[in-house]
């Protein structure tokens, strides 16, 4: 697991608290319909190449995130997503309803039993491989569901940095010249860190005590939100006993 992903996942526990469930291979077993758990997920041809065996994993995390939602209700988000503060008023600030509230395959909630959810996923087990970013063809459903749908607003996870943050400007958070105050110029609640571009470009995998010394902007946006090194060691020690 990279430094920034446990580091995200702590910043979730420490601001969600007992609202918080990871979803590990050892806890998903009695949370998913085994349909979902037993098939062997892909995708159409990519762009870019994935590291051996992560494919197939990054395919089911697909459906596993919509059973999970469809069957429990409660709010998806990505591993790689820091939590600057606690994001539930922004996200349902009319209350979590029975529509899809939806911003990505990445953040999105419901109550459970979401039709849109369910047509998502039966899509997907009667399918073959899907495309990146649209399991079971949910964002063509969510194109067309109208009075089912609750979007979220955008300006929950934007930092107010320009240019944009997004996909394909997240290399700013390697920058060591960028400051937290002029990154954040928002009161955006969290922040996407888009684990796939970092995982293919990282020259190595540094521990958590080496990506904290780095200097990077990212490094500075855990340590923004708590200063103090010995508890993002600590708790990211616990974190991983946890995981494994």
């Amino acid at each position: 697991m990279p430094a920034y992903v446990a580091l995200a996942l702590v910043s979730m526990r420490r601001t969600l608290g007992e609202r918080f469930l990871l979803l590990t291979p050892r806890t998903v077993l009695d949370l998913i319909d085994p349909r979902v758990l037993g098939k062997t997920w892909g995708f159409e041809p990519l762009p870019f190449t994935l590291a051996e065996g992560i494919e197939a994993i990054v395919a089911k995390s697909d459906f596993i995130r919509m059973a999970f939602v469809h069957r429990h209700g409660g709010a998806w988000v990505d591993a790689d997503t820091l939590f600057l503060r606690d994001p539930t008023s922004a996200l349902f600030p009319a209350g979590l309803s029975h529509k899809l509230h939806w911003h990505s395959e990445c953040i999105f909630a419901s109550q459970p039993g979401n039709p849109l959810l369910a047509r998502a996923l039966a899509t997907g087990l009667d399918g073959g491989a899907h495309a990146w970013g649209n399991p079971g063809r949910i964002k063509d459903i969510v194109a067309q569901a109208d009075d089912e749908l609750v979007l979220i607003a955008g300006d929950v996870i934007d930092p107010g940095y320009r240019p944009r943050y997004n996909f394909a400007s997240c290399e700013v958070m390697r920058r060591q010249d960028v400051s937290v105050a002029d990154f954040l110029l928002t009161d955006a609640t969290m922040l996407k860190l888009y684990n796939t571009y970092f995982r293919r470009t990282a020259k190595r995998m540094e521990s958590v005590a080496e990506f904290l010394a780095g200097g990077t902007l990212l490094a500075k946006l855990f340590l923004h939100i708590e200063a103090d090194l010995g508890y993002w060691l600590g708790e990211s020690e616990r974190l991983m006993e946890a995981v494994s």
